[in-house]
């Protein structure tokens, strides 16, 4: 098999995609697999373990996918899925997209040189917190009360002390809304909840990206200014949505899974970074939510939904 950099696998190769819901982006994931040569039936096997939405079975998928035997990697999708590839084995090489510093979470001992069979993509969603608590203060600033809304990942949302001591320095006062169940969506989410605040931020989680559709609904049936973590947010109905290019990830994701089959260790590959941030309005969402936005806003951002 002929790869981007020219060298050739001798054998077909057998990847686990571990994730803790059913991933939405496989399409996207087949792609980048097969822009470097990979054709699934042909030279590579990939399957996906998802916990559909209950963190706590990832340890028991990932200790059944190292049990199996003849994996040559996994692809963990999320800090808790990580995580528990990690405990379950520190031999098979796991690629992996965190939210949360690998090396403050034990997942590395350096971002340039991880030290153990974890490399990947991090993407430090402390930083996208702070500049969606930002962005919320621009949408809202007469608003006294937020929300953030989480999932109840596994230590996923470590960052969540950004958000409220942001929060706090902005003059709103922060409350943490954990929806321990997507199932539990529209009762974490009711009208009776929501009335208690003058607006909202959704961390990067991965568990309610899944849930896209349902959340910006609800949040909609508010008419309450609303900020979420990457552009499909906006492009569901998000009023305002800022973060990473989740497709310039995905695609690093693969180049270093790319690496790794071709003999690489997990230990002496960096940690990659996002480069490319995204900020998107739908302003048709504003308008219908009665949200002014201010044009130097519309004018920073990256793409704007009429």
């Amino acid at each position: 098999m002929a790869t981007a950099s020219g060298q050739t696998l001798a054998r077909s190769v057998h990847v686990v995609l571990l994730s803790p819901v059913d991933p939405s982006g496989l399409a996207g994931l087949r792609k980048n697999l097969q822009d470097l040569g990979y054709v699934e039936g042909r030279n590579i096997r990939l399957d996906v373990r998802s916990a559909g939405g209950q963190i706590d079975h990832l340890p028991g998928l990932a200790e059944a996918v190292v049990r199996e035997g003849g994996i040559d990697a996994i692809l963990a999708q999320s800090f808790p899925a990580a995580i528990a590839a990690y405990r379950a084995t520190q031999t098979i090489p796991i690629v992996a997209i965190v939210g949360i510093d690998p090396v403050a979470s034990g997942l590395a001992e350096s971002l340039a040189h991880p030290g153990h069979n974890v490399t990947g993509m991090a993407i430090f969603a402390e930083e996208t917190d702070i500049k969606l608590v930002e962005l919320l203060r621009e949408i809202a600033p007469r608003a006294v009360r937020f929300a953030a809304v989480t999932a109840i990942t596994g230590g996923g949302n470590l960052s969540l002390g950004a958000v409220q001591d942001t929060g706090r320095k902005l003059g709103f006062d922060v409350e943490i809304i954990k929806i321990a169940d997507p199932a539990d969506l529209a009762t974490a989410l009711s009208p009776e909840v929501l009335s208690r605040f003058d607006a909202f931020m959704f961390p990067p989680d991965v568990v309610l990206s899944g849930h896209k559709a349902e959340v910006v609904k609800l949040i909609g049936l508010s008419n309450k200014p609303a900020v979420f973590p990457s552009s499909d947010w906006a492009e569901s109905g998000g009023v305002l949505s800022f973060g990473p290019d989740l497709a310039e990830v995905g695609r690093h994701m693969i180049l270093q899974l790319d690496r790794v089959l071709k003999g690489e260790k997990p230990r002496d590959l960096p940690f990659g970074r996002p480069t490319k941030f995204a900020l998107n309005i739908n302003l048709h969402t504003a308008r219908a939510m009665g949200i002014e936005l201010s044009p130097t806003l519309l004018v920073r951002a990256d793409k704007v939904i009429d």
